[in-house]
Order: structure tokens, then C-alpha cells, then sequence
């Protein structure tokens, strides 16, 4: 038997093995959902909450502490697939409504968050939508950005949490890659037209200018629309400044990758009308308050908050829109609002501000 027949071999042989194992894992699958099943008959007799992020949380927990050579986080990923699957079975799909069209880097940070088993993503059209559709239980969950690096806090959506009852219930950190996405077989001598959201544009200027000067720049409602309408016009001279993802849906080619000037991320938030009631050892809050109008107001806000040996991630103000030349401040601190620490500092801040709000306590990844 000649070497590369002995190898066929030994290859056939640990593939009969695998495929003997992932009959046996399907076995295991098909026991696990029938228990799933009987805990979501004893729940729905009982009237109890079918989402338990928090039992949830302890079983991924356990199965990365037992894994010796998969990475915890793929094993997280596969046990995140597989409660969702487990809700499917139950009746108990999460609604989640992103800023759409599909293919955003919205849409991105859904996918990372959430599991696909499991969850209905719903693509919607503005920031106040997601609130609103949140507002009426027509979705669970909401996603936006919140802010960026280079382009700083998305006032629209702080503006809507200042406005309305909703909290963040998470958060998620994405690189935002920027591409030149265009039809197969077209050269950038070819490109006359590219379509893009205004930030796109903002975050790739330099290389346009290096590569496309003359081009002409027309802004849309989102890198996935742009993409949408390069593929719909079906026309060489037009490309997208886009994700990968969205040139992936669309089935059209990247011309050059990772065009955007500089390092950039993005930071997404989840918004429910339910805190969340996960706890870790890195707990983020997010409060925003105005100052009393005497000398020394924000410091003194701020001292508390140094006296209490409390983390301040992120500070910054903005215009309110209620009274001319008054401000709102937006602050982030490390800590969770029920620890004693915390709440002292918060009630100490109250008698320092007219008035505040906290927009969410959540942990941090």
C-alpha cells in the first residue's frame, strides 16, 4: 500500500469516528430539547417569565470554565446557538428592531449580540421608531450607536434617551471597516459616482481624495442603502463606501478594503424598557444631570464622584434643548447603581444638580 493510500486511510477511519460523534451530539440535542420543552410547559402553567438572561448567563458560564481546547468564546457562541434554538422549540423568540436596511453596521452589532437562533431582527427606519416600537412591545429590544470615535456621541439617540423611559441594557464595541464596493470587474478608473452615508464619507475623505477625487459624493440614508442602489443600477461608473456584510448580501465585489483614514469604533447600545438584570465584576452606569448655575457646580458633581473612588470612563455636555445656554452633561462611571458606593455618590450628586437621570446600568464586556 503505497503512503498517500495509508493516509486516505487514517483519514476515512477519524472521519467515520466524527461523524459517529456528531450523531451521538445530535442524540444529546434531541434529550436536551425535550427537557426544554418540559421547563417551558412549567412555566407557561405557572404564568413565570420564559427569558432568564441571568440561569442563561450561569450555563455559558459553566460550559467555558469545562472547555480544554475550544476557545471560551467560541464555546459561548455555540451554547448562545443553542439556547436560541431552545426558545424556538418554547415559543419564546426575542424581537430585536435595528436601524436598517439590512446589511448595517447596525445590523452587525444585532448579529454579535444576540444569537440567530432565537431571535427575530427587525430592520426600522430611524432611531425614534426603534424607541417607539420598543415603547409598544412590538419589539423586546432596540440596537443604535451611541457613539463614535471619531465622530463622537450620536446625539439622536441620547436625545431619545433623555426623552423617553427606556435604558440601556447593553453594549457592544465594533471596528467599523469602511470598503469601495462595486460591480464585478469594475476598476476604480471606471467609478464617476459613489454612494454613501454622510459619516462614511467623513471617515474615508482622505483616501476619496487620494484615489477619487473627482468623483462625485451622494449621501443616502446608510452604507447598506448605498449598497442596495449600486447593485440595483447595475452600472460600473457607481460604488459604495459599505461593510463587508452588506457586499456580501448583495453579492457585489470589494475594489479596495479597509479605506477609512483611521482607526475607527464604533460603540452600539441596546435599549429595553427592562433593566438588565445581569450582574459581573465590570458594571457600567450611564447617568446625565444639570447643574445648579453657581461657580464651581460641575466640579463639586465631580468631586463626589472622586471622593467615592469612582471611575469616571466618559464625560461630556451638550445644549438641552428646554432652556438657552443650559446644559446637559452626559457622564459614564464604572460601578453598579446597588452597590452602597454607588448609591451614596448618586444621592450626594442629587442635592448638587436640578436634575438628573440614569440611563442604565449594564455590564461591560
Amino acid at each position: 500500500m503505497d503512503e498517500n493510500n495509508q493516509y486516505e486511510e487514517k483519514l476515512e477511519k477519524l472521519r467515520i469516528e466524527i461523524e459517529d460523534i456528531d450523531d451521538k451530539i445530535v442524540d444529546l440535542l434531541n434529550q436536551r430539547a425535550n427537557l426544554v420543552l418540559k421547563i417551558g410547559s412549567i412555566k407557561k402553567t405557572h404564568d413565570l417569565d420564559t427569558y432568564q438572561p441571568i440561569r442563561e448567563r450561569k450555563v455559558i458560564q459553566r460550559i467555558k470554565n469545562k472547555s480544554t481546547i475550544y476557545k471560551s468564546a467560541n464555546m459561548e457562541s455555540i451554547w448562545n446557538e443553542i439556547i436560541g434554538a431552545g426558545k424556538v422549540i418554547q415559543d419564546s423568540i426575542a424581537k430585536v428592531g435595528y436601524l436598517g436596511p439590512v446589511g448595517t453596521f447596525t445590523h452587525q452589532a444585532a448579529l454579535e449580540i444576540f444569537p440567530k437562533s432565537g431571535t427575530e431582527f427587525s430592520p426600522l427606519n430611524n432611531p425614534l421608531e426603534i424607541f417607539e416600537n420598543v415603547e409598544k412591545d412590538n419589539i423586546d429590544f432596540g440596537v443604535l450607536a451611541i457613539e463614535n470615535t471619531l465622530q463622537g456621541t450620536v446625539r439622536d439617540t441620547l436625545d431619545l434617551l433623555i426623552e423617553h423611559e427606556l435604558v440601556i441594557y447593553n453594549e457592544i464595541e465594533l471596528k467599523i471597516i469602511q470598503n469601495l464596493i462595486t460591480l464585478e470587474g469594475a476598476e476604480l478608473t471606471d467609478i464617476e459616482n459613489i454612494f454613501s452615508h454622510p459619516q462614511a464619507f467623513a471617515q474615508t475623505r482622505s483616501w476619496i481624495k487620494a484615489n477619487l477625487p473627482k468623483s462625485v459624493l451622494i449621501d443616502v440614508s446608510s452604507t447598506a442603502e448605498a449598497v442596495r442602489r449600486v447593485k440595483k443600477l447595475n452600472d460600473k461608473s457607481y460604488a459604495a463606501i459599505g461593510t463587508k456584510f452588506s457586499s456580501e448580501i448583495y453579492d457585489l465585489n470589494i475594489l479596495k478594503a479597509k479605506i477609512e483614514d483611521s482607526s475607527n469604533f464604533t460603540r452600539f447600545i441596546v435599549v429595553s424598557k427592562q433593566a438588565n438584570p445581569l450582574k459581573s465584576e465590570n458594571m457600567k452606569t450611564s447617568v446625565v444631570f444639570v447643574t445648579k448655575h453657581v461657580p464651581g457646580a460641575l466640579y463639586w458633581v465631580l468631586k463626589i464622584f472622586s471622593d467615592a473612588d469612582i471611575n469616571l470612563s466618559k464625560i461630556e455636555s451638550r445644549p438641552s434643548r428646554k432652556g438657552r445656554w443650559e446644559y446637559i452633561f452626559l457622564m459614564d462611571f464604572e460601578g453598579d447603581v446597588d452597590d452602597e458606593r454607588v448609591k451614596e455618590a448618586l444621592d450626594r450628586m442629587k442635592s448638587n444638580v436640578i436634575w438628573h437621570k440614569i440611563l442604565g446600568c449594564y455590564p461591560i464586556k
